[in-house]
């Protein structure tokens, strides 16, 4: 978005209306001063650019019994469509799976695609032909099983994948922006906007593969400096750089002192834990392994969901579309 004479205020100002404008489908000016702190009359400027440009169009109009009527706002669906898609892998088998949504993050359309010894091309073939379908996609996610550092796969479920810089290759291929993370970050995320925002952590143990975890505190996807916050493999008594030939048994005892160590680090409200290891049933003994190391008071609620594509496809959705507004505005 280029307008003369637009200063760094103005642009901050905007990605906050529009930041506002994703969280809240219908809205009033009122309203959008509200949230946003600030005035009435400059949030009716921004809006009245946004008209013109076509970025919001204008809702119904409410009639009060008092004064003026007023109208509510709402992005423009067809602002931009973005492509969410994760790549994983089940009982040896490797899929992908994706969504196109509209600026309101309404699924225009969505697949699971079987693709045999998935590589690097066949993710940027399928990307390529969603593309040829829908030229109003301008952003995409894609998501990984995968130790992700400085934009290189360290590690994945899908071998093929090891040591390719996803996000340059797809950027390279398409000319669009794409954000990549790894499946726990983005499935975190995405539980976070599910559960009223409570601080949380999502940890998987899958069959045949490194275990891992994604963290939301205070609204922030905690990452760290290269990327690996929450690849609790590297825990001691996983054993991981020691081991010739991989191979993770998800004992009680071990399943209960990495989350131990995830409780005292991080200080979750929730834990949730998935992945083919472990079951429902294995709660009650993880928490009282748990109990024998933490204080009652300090133990997360702990929760299993054996189905996160939900929330991984959601997390995948916000990231991007937060990060399309920065795009935009940036």
């Amino acid at each position: 978005m280029n307008r003369i004479g637009t200063g760094k205020l103005r642009d901050l100002n905007d990605q906050i209306i529009l930041k506002l404008l994703l969280r809240h489908q219908e809205v009033t000016k009122k309203e959008l001063a509200n949230y946003s702190r600030l005035t009435v009359a400059t949030v009716g400027t921004i809006l009245n650019d946004f008209l013109d440009n076509g970025t919001v169009v204008e809702k119904e109009i409410i009639y009060l019994k008092k004064g003026r009527p007023t109208k509510k706002y709402g992005l423009n669906p067809e602002y931009f469509h973005s492509l969410c898609l994760f790549v994983q892998r089940k009982r040896g088998r490797d899929y992908l799976c994706w969504q196109i949504i509209n600026a309101l993050a309404s699924v225009l359309k969505q697949g699971k695609e079987l693709v045999n010894d998935l590589k690097l091309e066949d993710i940027l073939k399928f990307i390529k032909y969603l593309l040829s379908q829908d030229s109003r996609i301008q952003i995409i996610g894609l998501g990984v099983p995968a130790i992700i550092s400085k934009e290189i796969v360290i590690e994945s479920d899908i071998p093929n994948l090891k040591n390719v810089n996803l996000k340059a290759e797809i950027e390279k291929a398409t000319g669009l922006k794409t954000v990549v993370k790894n499946d726990m970050n983005y499935t975190a995320y995405g539980c976070y906007l599910h559960n009223n925002k409570k601080d949380l952590c999502y940890v998987t143990f899958p069959l045949n593969s490194g275990p891992g975890c994604g963290s939301v505190i205070n609204g922030k996807l905690i990452e760290g400096e290269n990327s690996i916050a929450g690849e609790i493999l590297y825990l001691p008594f996983f054993k991981y750089l020691k081991q010739e030939q991989l191979c993770f048994d998800y004992s009680p005892e071990d399943v209960a002192l990495s989350l131990c160590c995830v409780a005292s680090i991080i200080n979750p409200s929730i834990v949730i834990l998935t992945g083919e290891a472990i079951e429902a049933d294995d709660i009650l003994k993880i928490k009282k392994i748990c109990l024998e190391y933490l204080p009652s008071e300090f133990m997360p609620e702990l929760t299993y969901c054996a189905n996160y594509e939900n929330d991984y496809l959601l997390g995948i959705q916000e990231v991007i579309r937060e990060s399309f507004i920065k795009q935009e505005i940036g």
